[in-house]
């Protein structure tokens, strides 16, 4: 989620604490929104960030992304 809070501090020019805030509060509200059991992965996705090998943090929402539609 510090990836994500950086980057709204830093494009909208809010204090990190401000910016942390507003990510949880999307994140709560996307979760409100999100198919069964996508809320867990959601969080997992959060609290784990991207790893350097991953890619990027938007590399992981595009493959979580994909899954949904692939399953039947």
């Amino acid at each position: 989620m510090n990836e994500i809070a950086q980057m709204v501090s830093q494009k909208f020019n809010v204090s990190p604490e401000i910016s942390q805030q507003i990510v949880q509060f999307l994140v709560a509200q996307l979760k409100t929104k999100l198919p069964e059991g996508m809320g867990s992965q959601l969080d997992s996705l959060m609290q784990t960030g991207a790893s350097p090998d991953s890619g990027g943090l938007m590399d992981k929402v595009k493959s979580m992304a994909a899954s949904l539609t692939t399953k039947q």
